[in-house]
């Protein structure tokens, strides 16, 4: 990702070993973004990015500062060199594309993204649009261009507020970008807890992962180091496994940033520093220094921009995720790719001859205004067209009915609201059997793949053992202990689960979620470890695995599928989630009724998304109103609250 200058400039000449740093910062995020499932914490090598480009940053204004004093014209005009060819030429390359592959809604979404990319804030834009882990962010071809917003607003603070220091002599200098550093941290934190969309997203609290690299910079350097050589062996070692602890360890889970991304901007100075300082070099210096990391940290910035919309428009023209082949395939086009923009985009803009280096800087920053004005128009124009659908003149997108259920705001929480924004009376959803009120009552608890089988449950009330009791939460798997990066509250909201288990005399509960959404490898054991507290309570326990997910939604499918042959037309492949449910249901006790709602619902291979006009998902994973209606009559079907032995047996 990074848009930084390259690592010549510091005091003692070229740094492979940042090179190869990039190198560890770039791989980390392609690997997770492919779907390596040892790799669930990659997306840390942004935060690599962040700090090398701060250091580097930082480095060469210092250098400047020394000499001839900063230049802000020739500062900035470097930054349009260094950002705006390659980006300009993904984003062309990418919409050339999008043009042939995306439908029509699909299309004026995109657009949007190029408009905000094209401007520099792609952040605010995807802030607004969505969180970084939803499943919809997976189709969203620029959503990787965030990171490149926040290093470019960064870039239009940090050189004023070095000049303004520097005039005003305070000193030590490092000392009020220090405070930010901490007052961004501490923000950081506190965001994480009450709007974590905004924490990943936004400058503020991103600003001290940057300013770490710059406060990095400001040290002295040039001096032998200080350490005895085992300990500058041991320190090497550390900052590898400060970035690729995280990168193996942390997920989707994990709450991010704040202090989860401590370690990997730490480990990431510490080998910044120990690469600076004179004498022999360390084994982790060394290897970063490798030449295949070194190649490969030189095409970083190309290969950051290119991966994600390789990698999202291959999904969507596939409609299903890569194969094993598919994915190494990819891999090798990201490198190819980043190597010819390498080499005929950044290059030749970055270097150009030296008659043109010495021409005033005014055509600089002209072109760089005209091609970011020519890719916001071609965005706008995607946009205010409402997708081009003069190209797909056919296709129809209508509303499907499902949702407007789930009562939210009410029964089904919002990232920022905590669980005292329930309401008991109000989320009885049924009234018994005949309308007659009933002493027992069914809780369904869960996240948004629990409460899409509200409308199913209430249709068929009267084939429930009690009242319908709603407790449900955007994002919210209903494990205890679980923290959400997309529900902060998460955790205390599981846990009144418990309180109102006892307080309402629930005597069934149904926990449902979209098990598949994190890739910790935890799940089962949570799940175990929460039935057998709920089964303590005196409830019955019955688990509905993760349901049926579509790469697209229904509306694109159904599209995409219109000339298909009799039969074949309103099923389609699932999104692959192997032997999860499997795994859930082993790891359950027997006195536990579990559905599998691939085995009930699915067959060949396939899985309906629509039964003839009629769409059975009001997206690409949450069942419309009729879907619903049909998925929970075939688990009613499927023994949901039979004894566990004897829905067993009626599961086909």
């Amino acid at each position: 990702m990074q848009s930084g200058v390259t690592c010549q400039s510091t005091a003692f000449g070229y740094r492979p070993d940042i090179d190869g740093l990039r190198a560890v910062a770039v791989l980390a995020v392609i690997l997770y973004h492919v779907g390596i499932t040892w790799m669930p914490g990659g997306f840390v090598g942004v935060d690599v990015f962040f700090v090398i480009s701060g250091y580097v940053i930082t480095r060469g204004l210092m250098r400047e500062a020394a000499g001839r004093g900063i230049g802000l014209a020739e500062f900035y005009a470097r930054r349009i060199r260094r950002i705006l060819p390659a980006l300009v030429a993904t984003l062309a390359l990418t919409s050339l594309a999008a043009y042939w592959i995306l439908l029509p809604p699909q299309l004026a979404d995109y657009a949007g993204s190029v408009v905000a990319s094209a401007l520099s804030v792609a952040n605010l834009y995807f802030w607004r649009a969505s969180g970084y882990f939803d499943a919809a962010a997976h189709y969203r071809p620029l959503l990787h261009t965030w990171s490149l917003s926040v290093e470019e607003q960064f870039y239009l603070v940090l050189p004023v507020s070095l000049l303004l220091a520097l005039r005003l002599r305070l000193r030590p200098l490092w000392l009020p970008f220090g405070l930010v550093a901490l007052l961004s941290f501490g923000l950081s934190l506190y965001a994480g807890r009450s709007a974590p969309t905004a924490n990943f997203y936004l400058l503020p609290t991103r600003a001290w992962e940057l300013l770490v690299g710059t406060l990095l910079a400001m040290a002295p350097h040039g001096g032998a180091s200080p350490l005895p050589p085992f300990l500058r062996q041991a320190a090497g070692l550390a900052g590898l496994a400060g970035i690729l602890a995280p990168s193996l360890l942390y997920s989707e889970a994990t709450p991010f940033p704040g202090a989860g991304a401590l370690p990997p901007c730490l480990g990431a100075a510490l080998l910044i520093r120990l690469g600076a300082t004179q004498g022999p070099r360390n084994a982790a210096t060394r290897l970063l220094a490798a030449p295949p990391l070194v190649a490969i940290g030189l095409i970083s910035y190309s290969a950051y921009l290119v991966h994600w919309p390789l990698i999202v428009l291959g999904r969507i023209a596939l409609m299903r995720d890569f194969t094993t082949s598919e994915t190494v395939a990819v891999i090798g086009a990201t490198l190819v790719l980043a190597t010819l923009s390498y080499r005929f985009v950044e290059q030749p803009f970055r270097h150009p001859p030296a008659a043109a280096q010495a021409r005033r800087l005014r055509p600089v920053f002209a072109s760089g205004l005209i091609a970011t004005l020519a890719m916001a128009g071609l965005g706008w124009a995607g946009v205010t067209s409402g997708g081009l659908p003069g190209r797909f003149p056919d296709f129809r997108l209508r509303p499907v009915p499902g949702t407007e259920t789930w009562n939210h705001r009410t029964c089904f929480l919002f990232a920022d609201q905590t669980w005292q924004a329930w309401d008991p009376e109000g989320c009885m959803r049924t009234a018994g059997k005949d309308g007659l009120v009933v002493q027992g009552r069914v809780l369904l608890w869960g996240d948004s793949f629990a409460a899409h089988y509200v409308p199913g449950l209430i249709r068929h009330a009267d084939r429930l053992p009690g009242r319908l009791v709603q407790y449900t939460a955007a994002g919210c798997q209903p494990t205890l202990g679980i923290a959400s990066h997309v529900v902060p509250h998460c955790r205390a909201f599981n846990d009144n689960a418990l309180a109102l288990i006892r307080r309402l005399g629930i005597r069934d509960v149904v926990l449902s979620a979209r098990w598949g959404a994190q890739r910790d490898g935890h799940v089962p054991e949570r799940l175990r470890e929460t039935v057998a507290q709920v089964a303590a309570l005196g409830a019955r326990v019955h688990v509905i695995g993760q349901s049926p997910e579509f790469p697209l939604d229904p509306a694109f499918l159904a599209y995409h599928q219109r000339h298909d042959p009799p039969g074949t037309a309103g099923r389609w492949r699932p999104v692959e989630t192997p032997h999860l449910n499997e795994a859930l249901r082993a790891a359950l006790p027997a006195t536990v009724t579990f559905i599998d709602p691939v085995a009930a619902l699915c067959a060949g291979g396939t899985c309906p998304y629509a039964e003839g006009d009629t769409f059975l998902y009001a997206d690409s994973g949450h069942f419309s109103l009729a879907g619903a209606v049909h998925a929970v009559e075939r688990f009613l079907a499927a023994g949901l609250f039979a004894p566990p032995r004897a829905a067993a047996a009626a599961i086909p």
